[in-house]
């Protein structure tokens, strides 16, 4: 079983470019908040990334910006390619 890890306050650019990462890296967005909500990346915003059976969760707002949330191993592969913390 795997342990869910979170990293928290990621400046809104440095996420953007992770979530990009992992899509070049072959995670495949499976849902996201819906395009026509009125406050879609401006108050709120949400990806579910899927590749291998393993899940990683984008929530961002204006207020905390960026948090991941994902299975241990691929949360600790980001801390340590991007220089974050959990």
């Amino acid at each position: 079983m795997n342990t869910i890890l979170q990293i928290e306050d990621i400046e809104t650019d440095l996420g953007g470019r992770i979530l990009d990462d992992l899509k070049s890296k072959g995670w495949k967005v499976v849902s996201k908040y819906s395009p026509f909500a009125f406050d879609k990346g401006i108050d709120f915003d949400r990806y579910t990334l899927s590749k291998n059976g393993q899940k990683v969760e984008f929530e961002w707002d204006n207020w905390l910006e960026w948090k991941i949330t994902g299975p241990e191993p691929v949360i600790k592969e980001i801390a340590r390619e991007f220089s974050l913390t959990f």
